[in-house]
Formats: structure tokens, C-alpha cells, sequence
């Protein structure tokens, strides 16, 4: 005897169930995050853009320009040597600290290395102390009157008398990238030491039985399998290094010395809050988030690359 079963008797859904019932369920949880993200983020910079068209007066008042601010910007030459300046200081940055952060992860993947979890703790110090603090820092050890590298380079005898390596144009920037370099190292670091974790072994192995050498096998065994990493790594550098702030802000007071290092984040700063030219600083930022935005694209395209 076939038993039959009543359908109808089935429970119905839930208005719930039924609005955010699947897929759409992870939106419920996204919401939250979602509406946060527009509240802080959205509105400023829509408010922005806004501005950028606008001069605006001391007293807050408003009017319509239309493009003049972004003529005037790019009529201005600290403008276009602050996007020299930073482009300079983006490219340097990214590069150097690509460079040591694959010396030091190839290093602290290798077999014969002892304390490797001390390395690891010491290498990660710079990452967990903010912009502000790394800044405070170096302007104490770079100090020309009492800073200790002047006191260990007239030690040596390399130099005889104090070097004002954050007053001078010539030293200035090149400190700047470096303790950029320093602070931004240690995320490459564990990028590519997590990288380097996935890298087939068997593959390393069978290139040595096949009579490559060590540097052969690196450079066309391992780094082929890094390019995923490296490209994301590098990615994110750029676009976190383009629209540093407070680095230079405290280092170098804001782009010293005679705008040596002047950032366009730093130049933004400087148009709004301290020749209240609110309407060019924002202008000023409409362009950083066009830039921006390419580089956000360019990511996602290698991302899209990368999964296919």
C-alpha cells in the first residue's frame, strides 16, 4: 500500500524567510557595515566633491565657481610639485619595500635559520606603531643637534659635524622614504613569507635534479608562484603610500623643508586649514580620489586576472 503525503500541510514561510531567504540573507548582516560605511565615508566625500566647486568664504558662506578651483590647482606649481613629490616618494617607497620585504621573507623561509619566531616578532615591531609615533621617533634619532645616527656617524669619523637630515632639501626626502620603507616593510614581509609557504616543494626539488641552480630555481620556480601575492602587495602599497598623511605631518611638519615633501595629502591640508582655501583643497582631493580610484580599478583587474 503507497502512502500518500499531503503537501498541504507543509509549513509556510515567514514574511522573513521569504524577504531574506538565500543569498540575500548575507545582506542582512552586511547592512550594519554598509550603512556606517556611507554615513562616515560616503557623505564626506560626496560633500567633497561638492565643495570643489564652490568657493567658500570665511565665514562658510558658498558660491558656485563651477572648474575655477581645479584651473587654479592646476595652474599652480606647488601643486605639480607636490604630485612630483609624491609620485617620487610612492614609486622609491613601494620599490624598496618590496625589495627587502623579499630579501627578508626568502630569508626567514629558509631552513637553516635559528629563532625564526624572534625574527619574526622583531620584524613585525614597526608594523604595530602608528604613523604618528614612527614619526615622533625618527625626528628624535634624526635630530641634527642630538640625534644618535649624527652621534654615531661623527663616532666613526664619517663626519665631522652635524647633518640636518630633516632641514636640508637634499636629505630630507630620502630620510622620509626611508622610514616609510621601515614602517611598511614588515606587511610585505608576512604577505610574502604566507606566499612562499605555498610554493610546491617537490617543484623546488625537481628543478635542482634537473641541474638548475639555486638563483635559477628562485627566479623560475618560486617567484612565478609569488606573482599572485607580489602584484596584490604591491597594489595595496601604492595606493596606502599615495594617500599618506601623517608620516610626513609629523617628520617633516608638513612638507618641509622649503616643500621638499610635500604630499598632495599634505598640500590638501595646507589649502583648507591653514590659507582656508577650502574650495582648492577640496579640489585638490577630488583629483587624489581620481587617481585613486585608477588604482583601485587596476587592482581589482589583477585580482580578476589572477582567479581566472
Amino acid at each position: 500500500m503507497v502512502e500518500t503525503v499531503n503537501l498541504s500541510n507543509k509549513p509556510k514561510k515567514t514574511l522573513f524567510a521569504r524577504i531574506f531567504g538565500g543569498e540575500r540573507l548575507g545582506w542582512l548582516f552586511v547592512a550594519p557595515s554598509l550603512v556606517l560605511f556611507i554615513i562616515t565615508l560616503g557623505y564626506p566625500i560626496l560633500y567633497a566633491i561638492k565643495l570643489s566647486f564652490y568657493d567658500v568664504a570665511l565665514d562658510y558662506s558658498e558660491k558656485f565657481v563651477g572648474l575655477k578651483n581645479f584651473a587654479s590647482i592646476l595652474h599652480d606649481k606647488w601643486f605639480w610639485n607636490s604630485l612630483k613629490i609624491t609620485l617620487i616618494y610612492t614609486f622609491s617607497s613601494v620599490s624598496l619595500t618590496l625589495l627587502f620585504g623579499l630579501a627578508i621573507a626568502t630569508a626567514l623561509n629558509a631552513r637553516w635559520l635559528k629563532f625564526r619566531k624572534l625574527f619574526h616578532m622583531l620584524f613585525l615591531v614597526p608594523w604595530t606603531l602608528s604613523y604618528v609615533v614612527i614619526g615622533t621617533l625618527w625626528r628624535w634619532i634624526l635630530n641634527s643637534s642630538y640625534g644618535v645616527i649624527n652621534a654615531i656617524l661623527q663616532s666613526l669619523n664619517i663626519t665631522s659635524q652635524n647633518i640636518s637630515f630633516l632641514g636640508d632639501p637634499r636629505y630630507a626626502l630620502p630620510m622620509v622614504i626611508f622610514v616609510n620603507v621601515w614602517r611598511n616593510v614588515p606587511f610585505t614581509i608576512v604577505m610574502l613569507y604566507a606566499g612562499l609557504q605555498l610554493v610546491p616543494s617537490d617543484q623546488i626539488e625537481a628543478s635542482l635534479v634537473d641541474g638548475a641552480s639555486k638563483v635559477q630555481s628562485y627566479v623560475f620556480v618560486t617567484l612565478p608562484h609569488l606573482s599572485g601575492v607580489i602584484s596584490t602587495t604591491t597594489i595595496l602599497n601604492i595606493i596606502w603610500t599615495f594617500i599618506q598623511f601623517d608620516l610626513t605631518q609629523v617628520l617633516t611638519q608638513g612638507g618641509g623643508p622649503n616643500h621638499a615633501t610635500e604630499l598632495l595629502s599634505n598640500l590638501i591640508y595646507a589649502n583648507s586649514f591653514k590659507y582656508y582655501e577650502f574650495g582648492n583643497g577640496a579640489a585638490i582631493s577630488v583629483l587624489m580620489l581620481i587617481i585613486v580610484l585608477l588604482l583601485t580599478i587596476l587592482y581589482s583587474k589583477l585580482l580578476e586576472r589572477q582567479n581566472q
